[in-house]
């Protein structure tokens, strides 16, 4: 049973009522866009309405998994459990928005070391999205700080999927962002293939956060590629 939580009460509902209800509101837009469904999302959170019963059925569109995900996760008030969440959805990590969307509902960190921990394990996975999250989980800040720079660095290693690729190049731009002397070292010691390399310039000279001069120096790095 799911319960519905309004005006201070725990309304009790039948087993897939949630589920049917989600799917009349879906519906119901003609055309539905990512807004729609975080607002759907943003009345259940507010009316506390639990969403457990759309689990079984969240891999049959992105809607439904985007709706589970934003209201379960705003609902955890723990970064480990939050974690420990997500670590169960792994199996149904199947679209780089399943992964990219985490950041921005997460709490803080305990540390950048626990933070590390997981991505290390994560970039290991067999699953090609728990490779691409173990490099996007850093986007939450832990990209801004020079210091942890190098330590990010270190988790990056040669990936044949495009999905993990692209979230490398991402979270190296990013990182180029704030320590771009680092990431000039970094693309110059080509420890990573010219695959990678090459989307991270490219998204580093599509950034307005870099200046021109790292953006010359960038291109000009390509040259040790070829």
């Amino acid at each position: 049973m799911s319960r519905l939580l309004w005006g201070g009460f725990f309304i009790r509902r039948g087993e897939g009522m949630i589920y049917q209800e989600v799917l009349k509101r879906i519906n119901a837009v003609q055309k539905l866009s990512t807004k729609d469904i975080d607002d759907i999302a943003k009345d259940y959170l507010t009316r506390g309405v639990d969403v457990g019963d759309l689990f079984p059925h969240i891999d049959e569109n992105g809607a439904l998994f985007r709706i589970y995900l934003v209201v379960s996760l705003k609902r955890i008030q723990k970064y480990e459990d939050q974690i420990a969440f997500i670590e169960d959805l792994f199996p149904h990590l199947r679209d780089w928005w399943h992964v990219d969307i985490l950041p921005q509902l997460l709490k803080r960190a305990p540390s950048f070391d626990y933070v590390y921990g997981l991505s290390a394990k994560y970039v290991q996975s067999d699953l090609l999205f728990v490779r691409r999250w173990g490099y996007v989980i850093f986007l939450t800040g832990f990209q801004k700080d020079p210091s942890l720079t190098k330590n990010i660095l270190n988790l990056m290693h040669n990936d044949a999927a495009y999905y993990v690729q692209m979230a490398e190049a991402w979270l190296i731009a990013d990182l180029a962002i704030y320590n771009p002397e680092e990431i000039l070292r970094f693309i110059a010691s080509r420890k990573l293939n010219y695959g990678i390399i090459g989307k991270a310039i490219q998204k580093m000279c599509d950034s307005f956060r870099i200046s021109d001069e790292i953006k010359r120096r960038a291109r000009e790095l390509r040259a040790l590629y070829k």
